[in-house]
């Protein structure tokens, strides 16, 4: 008999980083999908956009994201630190926003950081 579906796992398993638990929570409560207990209730929508939010959420965080160890009792699990590449998790992440209409709002982060012309203050 197969394990009950779990969306909090289907979201964590979407990418190879590794995300808080309440990251995770948030982004299927955003998303509305905090509730599915089934696979085949997902669209494919769905899945692509939670996938592009856990990618956006990579993209927001620091370029490398320290390792850490989960343990209780005598079991022990380390994560290695993971190191991000804004440029590709940003053409991944908007090409999908983009196929479903959700770009508007992201269309200026990639040129966050803008030279001002010092010759306008003085």
């Amino acid at each position: 008999m197969a394990d009950e579906f779990d969306i909090y796992k289907y979201i964590e398993g979407l990418t190879g980083f590794v995300f808080d638990k309440t990251v995770i929570e948030r982004i299927a409560l955003d998303r509305g999908v905090s509730e599915v207990t089934s696979y085949d209730s997902l669209t494919q929508r769905d899945k692509d956009l939670l996938l592009a939010d856990l990618l956006y959420t990579a993209y927001c965080s620091p370029n490398m994201m320290a390792n850490h160890t989960h343990q209780h009792g005598s079991y022990s699990k380390t994560v290695g630190s993971q190191t991000i590449n804004r440029d590709e998790l940003y053409q991944i992440f908007m090409g999908i926003y983009r196929r479903y209409g959700e770009d508007e709002l992201l269309d200026g982060i990639a040129g966050r950081v803008k030279w001002i012309d010092e010759g306008k203050f003085f």
